[in-house]
């Protein structure tokens, strides 16, 4: 069989350039694919979330499915595609459903039985668990189907435990194809359970498989893509590359030759992931341009490099607001840092506005502010001064706080948490710094960022000679203690072990 996987990027509810997307690929590879292989609930977008209760989607979905029907009935070859159908039975209202489309018509149709409601998923809330096995005989060939979540009930999982397997339910078919439609996002280590979860359900059906994901960011998702094919053996013949559009034809035959498996840098997941996120939810949102406070620290300073080389240093503002308390070698290097960057940088100092807003706070209250409340009204002018050029411009702020700082909340609400994306709030302090060493070492292949910015103390300049290290343990440390207190369950007893002996 000639089997074609299609790894695309689509839109939430953007029925007609999803669809379109669909019918571009059908038209080039139908009369040499055999089957084509689209991603889960592809025609809307995953997750579409309360989108789904609105009258009008499954119309809308309807009619863009019925155009992919009706161009399988000029080609040769069939169609397996992600769908929503309406539940005709009690129950939740919708199903998350696996078309086989061939000749214009759904010949068969999956049900995927696993609804996932852990981490970011919920689809218990709309869909109705199928119950009935992914088996369907096509032209001699026993194909069986799988749909996400359905072949992740096994003994490694820890996540869950449902009460049925859908593997197991294919196991005894003697199937001649394993298909799987996925919108799985991205996370660090989920490449390599992806490899372990393919290669074990080859084996287990002694069927070869074929692993079709998305690619693309939906709002804090992101999908890495990473579509495969493994033999039945359990042996990887393919993999996709990671965050990028991947359309690739394949000659199933007997004996399928085993490829090694890639190894991926953390770091360059890291710096991919932040990548397609920023620039998938510009374009997707409308943005063409973002605007970034630039502080002279290591936050801003990755933020700023990132956004530059998602959206193009045309399109990105920084914007240097020092105070009274600012270092001038903060100041620097922000100068330096866009300089190289060819980020353009505006100077905006905010002390006078800064003294006004005290002496404004005694007239009415007969007191200063406390020391606190002043660092934070610092951070607050900061934001407000970006939300009104944002306002006035339609550039998007972006906001620079990373996940230690917002974890324990050495951040200021309407402050520096102000933005459409906070492009750093999944990343440590101390990763923060390892992605500034990568991008100057592994892409910008020469220093950028400056090692000033990656050598100083950190400190948020709010008050005379402040530094991080008076408010907060030592980075290190406190990176360790937040990654076992806030992602302990996802951790082996040996990664407890590391970071407990690094804390």
């Amino acid at each position: 069989m000639n089997i074609v996987t299609a790894q695309l990027n689509y839109t939430i509810g953007d029925f007609e350039a999803n669809s379109n997307k669909i019918l571009a690929v059908i038209a080039k590879y139908g009369d040499t694919a055999d089957i084509i292989v689209f991603s889960e609930l592809c025609i809307s977008g995953y997750y579409p979330k309360d989108l789904l209760l609105r009258p009008e989607f499954l119309g809308q979905q309807n009619q863009h499915l019925a155009k992919i029907r009706a161009a399988t009935q000029t080609t040769p070859c069939a169609v397996v595609i992600g769908t929503v159908q309406k539940n005709p039975f009690q129950g939740k209202p919708f199903l998350n459903t696996l078309e086989f489309i061939e000749q214009g018509e759904t010949r068969f149709h999956y049900h995927k039985q696993l609804l996932p409601t852990y981490g970011v998923f919920d689809e218990a809330r709309h869909f109705e668990p199928g119950n009935l096995p992914g088996v369907f005989l096509w032209q001699g060939k026993r194909l069986g189907f799988l749909i996400c979540e359905d072949a992740w009930q096994n003994p490694n999982n820890t996540f869950h435990n449902y009460q049925r397997d859908p593997v197991a339910a294919l196991e005894h078919n003697k199937l001649d194809l394993i298909i799987s439609i996925n919108a799985s996002p991205s996370s660090l280590n989920q490449w390599q359970a992806r490899h372990n979860l393919a290669a074990a359900t080859a084996r287990r059906c002694a069927a070869p498989m074929v692993y079709v994901n998305q690619v693309g960011a939906i709002d804090e998702l992101v999908f890495d893509g990473h579509s495969m094919v493994y033999n039945a053996r359990g042996d990887c013949v393919f993999e996709a590359d990671l965050f990028v559009e991947q359309v690739t034809l394949h000659q199933l035959q007997a004996q399928l030759q085993p490829q090694p498996i890639s190894q991926r840098d953390t770091l360059e997941i890291i710096y991919r992931q932040l990548l397609t996120g920023l620039r998938d939810y510009c374009e997707k949102s409308g943005f063409t341009q973002v605007v970034i406070g630039c502080s002279g620290g290591i936050d801003s300073a990755v933020t700023v490099a990132i956004a530059a080389l998602a959206m193009g240093a045309d399109n990105v503002l920084g914007v240097t607001m020092p105070s009274q308390y600012s270092s001038l070698g903060s100041i620097d290097d922000s100068v330096a840092l866009c300089d190289a960057l060819g980020v353009k940088l505006i100077n905006s100092p905010i002390k006078q506005t800064f003294e006004t807003e005290l002496q404004t706070y005694r007239k009415a209250f007969g007191e200063d502010p406390s020391p606190l409340a002043q660092e934070n009204l610092q951070a607050r002018i900061r934001g407000q001064r970006l939300m009104t050029y944002s306002n006035s411009s339609g550039a998007m702020v972006v906001s620079t706080g990373n996940k230690t700082e917002l974890s324990v909340g050495y951040c200021t609400l309407y402050g520096d948490m102000a933005g459409g994306v906070s492009l750093l709030a999944d990343l440590y302090k101390q990763q923060v710094y390892a992605l500034a060493e990568y991008l100057n070492r592994d892409v910008f292949k020469r220093e950028l960022i400056p090692r000033a910015i990656i050598e100083k103390q950190p400190s948020a300049e709010l008050a005379p000679e402040q530094k991080d290290s008076d408010s907060l343990p030592p980075y290190p440390q406190l990176d360790a203690f937040l990654q076992l207190l806030l992602e302990g369950d996802l951790l082996d007893n040996k990664d407890i072990a590391f970071l407990e002996a690094r804390a």
